[in-house]
């Protein structure tokens, strides 16, 4: 009796808002992003297998966060246009922002998610989310990070191995260098950065060579031209060859 006329409402606010956030970032139709991965699966497997307790920590849209959604009264369509106004002059963000909808439509959800989607990725999409939608940023990130910090805090167990999404990480990496008196890993390095005695060269020197050679077999073969210079691409190269920087995928 208490939410007669709420319900209504908020159904007639939150889908229109859920269409204009979907417009926005251009994800195709067979993007989902509440069903669990096969990650989950192999999670399971390897618990089972050592006899290791397993805790569920709760879906993405569980009943606290649709409570959430039902008394948030701020999601509107004003804020949204007037940011896309207040960017309109930002050239890289729209070049940012059609770079990410070219790499969606040419790939399929799985091949993009391992080959495309690290944290520099998910970052973008989570300030362009506070940006223009931060309602939404704070329910589905903000707050659910601190439930699943407080749910993995809480755990009697001395030693877990924790499976969230990429957009959690971060965030519960800062919860708990926060609870603990720590500094998280993207904020600060005490040792410093070193760019050569932080790197494996020869196993840098070993992927060129490999490289070279695999390119070289493929144009024999092909009795062709490269196609490309560029190493041969892994579904971790970024962190397997030390190329952060390359966006040619």
């Amino acid at each position: 009796m208490w939410f007669s006329n709420r319900h209504p409402i908020f159904w007639l606010r939150f889908y229109p808002y859920a269409w204009l956030w979907n417009y926005h970032m251009k994800f195709p139709e067979t993007y989902t992003f509440t069903k669990p991965g096969v990650e989950i699966k192999y999670a399971l497997e390897e618990a089972e297998k050592c006899g290791a307790n397993i805790y569920f920590l709760g879906a993405e849209f569980n009943q606290l966060t649709w409570r959430r959604l039902l008394h948030e009264t701020r999601m509107n369509f004003l804020h949204y246009f007037y940011k896309r106004l207040e960017y309109a002059g930002f050239t890289h963000w729209e070049m940012e922002r059609l770079g990410q909808y070219t790499q969606t439509h040419v790939s399929e959800p799985h091949q993009y998610a391992e080959m495309n989607l690290d944290s520099y990725q998910i970052n973008w999409y989570i300030t362009a989310t506070d940006l223009f939608f931060p309602r939404l940023k704070e329910i589905f990130v903000d707050k659910r990070d601190a439930d699943l910090f407080a749910a993995i805090d809480k755990c009697p167990e001395k030693r877990i191995v924790a499976v969230v999404n990429q957009w959690h990480m971060e965030g519960i990496e800062h919860n708990w260098a926060h609870r603990y008196g720590q500094l998280p890993r993207s904020v600060v390095f005490k040792e410093g950065i070193n760019p050569i005695g932080d790197m494996d060269l020869r196993e840098g020197l070993f992927e060129r060579l490999y490289n070279a050679l695999h390119r070289e077999i493929n144009s024999s073969n092909s009795r062709a031209t490269p196609s490309t210079y560029a190493d041969w691409l892994i579904g971790y190269h970024r962190e397997g060859n030390y190329q952060y920087e390359h966006r040619d995928m």
